[in-house]
């Protein structure tokens, strides 16, 4: 299994250092677009995509779809090199995925 990343030119940079692909994304199409692309790849077992770009409700509901349906991919949102964005709370996002008020 092999990593792949979705984000900002360079968060993509950062992460080919270390031998991780991925694809940079300016527009939210382009971001959609990678993450189908990422989802159909039997290789990629964890997906990481800058928060900047996730935070879009297509993208999240993409995402939240993957994480209640699917193993695998583990999608992870990191921030991108502008910093952090506005972040769910971790009870929030398990009464999300679980269907549950904690």
């Amino acid at each position: 299994m092999i990593g792949y990343v979705i984000g900002d030119s360079d968060m993509i940079t950062g992460f080919k250092l270390v031998g991780i692909e991925g694809v940079e994304a300016f527009t939210v199409d382009e971001a959609k677009q990678a993450l189908n692309k990422a989802l159909t790849r039997s290789d990629v077992g964890v997906i990481i995509i800058s928060e900047a770009l996730s935070a879009d409700p297509s993208i999240r509901e993409a995402v939240d779809k993957v994480r209640q349906e699917r193993v695998t991919p583990l999608i992870v949102e990191v921030p991108g090199s502008k910093g952090a964005a506005n972040k769910m709370q971790l009870s929030d996002m398990i009464s999300k995925i679980l269907g549950i008020k904690i």
